[in-house]
């Protein structure tokens, strides 16, 4: 009976894992459809892994964020990287990567062969875009502070990282590598205090 149980949850968990095909054409897709740049397609990621398809927590999906805004590159590739990464290992990864990356070079490509001479004809758009990016990215943001600002502790280090990045111009990689520090002696103590609790 118990191995009838165990071979189910086996079928469950494989049932929810995603082809390869699915984080090709998942990428593709957001890579194709989404303007505005990196930014704007993380919530959008987020939405097609967590929210639709399940096949992340949101938990999940915030580590794997903010491990790609600490590394060099891309954040919607780094993103998507890491995403195909925890959910197919590095098939997934190529595969993800491939995906989001795949429409917009197509696209690039093909407006570095007209812009010199129709810029004009762009720039209005362009300028118009600017106020749903911003929109999109506040809801970025409120959605990540219900998720992951839950006690004082995360609201002091918000407003303070918020500060010294805004007003003290203080370089964004510094603050975060120094707020990886932070959450690596956290937890090391935290760690500590629950043995010596026992």
């Amino acid at each position: 009976m118990r191995e009838d149980v165990k071979d189910l949850e086996l079928e469950e968990s494989e049932s929810k894992q995603p082809s390869l095909w699915e984080i090709f054409s998942i990428t593709a897709k957001i890579g194709g459809v989404t303007l505005g740049g990196g930014y704007a397609m993380i919530p959008i990621i987020r939405e097609e892994f967590t929210q639709k398809r399940s096949f992340l927590t949101d938990e999940e999906f915030t580590t794997l964020l903010v491990i790609a805004q600490s590394l060099p590159g891309p954040i919607a590739v780094n993103t998507s990287t890491l995403v195909g990464y925890k959910l197919r290992k590095l098939p997934g990864t190529i595969c993800a990567v491939l995906g989001s990356i795949f429409f917009p070079t197509m696209i690039i490509l093909a407006i570095a062969m007209v812009i010199g001479q129709y810029y004009e004809v762009f720039k209005p758009f362009l300028s118009g875009m600017k106020t749903p990016l911003f929109s999109v990215l506040l809801i970025t943001v409120l959605r990540m502070w219900k998720t992951d600002v839950r006690t004082w502790e995360d609201i002091i280090i918000f407003a303070v990282t918020f500060s010294i990045v805004s007003f003290l111009k203080f370089n964004p990689v510094v603050v975060i590598l120094l707020g990886l520090v932070y959450g690596v002696i956290r937890s090391t103590l935290f760690k500590s205090e629950r043995k010596n609790g026992k």
